[in-house]
């Protein structure tokens, strides 16, 4: 375990949080999945691999919201493979409708975006939540 892990103060909202994120995958799934969000990925998709680029980025996120639940290696490397399964499921759904096509790419994508998340969680970045406690008052100030 790091040092950043070792730091970071247990959170007391961790359901609430767990739920949040759990909405924040339902929004990524939706942003992927529904046709009413073409708007919003049309200009990413635009530039050359941005739709690479939207994958990068939210699965970057969905590590590093789960990486701060979860600060030991083992249980962060099983947030990875369920974030991956998410990603390929995802890929799966999409694989019938039109214009939207299920992509080894996008699920290659997807697993940079975790190393990227995996690699932040190596920084102040891990003890975010804590912090958001603490500012909050939801936590005791460290000593």
């Amino acid at each position: 375990m790091n040092a950043l892990a070792q730091e970071a103060a247990p959170l007391r909202w961790r359901r609430g949080w767990a739920v949040l994120g759990v909405l924040l995958m339902a929004a990524t799934a939706a942003i992927a999945l529904l046709p009413a969000t073409r708007r919003l990925t049309a200009m990413a998709l635009a530039l050359p691999a941005g739709d690479k680029l939207l994958h990068m980025l939210a699965f970057a996120a969905l590590m590093g919201w789960w990486g701060n639940l979860y600060h030991r290696p083992r249980p962060r490397l099983g947030v990875a493979a369920a974030c991956l399964l998410f990603g390929l499921l995802i890929e799966l759904a999409q694989w019938p409708h039109n214009p939207r096509d299920a992509s080894v790419w996008d699920l290659a994508a997807d697993a940079l975006g975790l190393g990227l998340g995996a690699l932040l969680l190596r920084t102040p970045l891990a003890g975010v939540l804590a912090c958001i406690e603490r500012v909050l008052g939801l936590q005791p100030e460290r000593r």
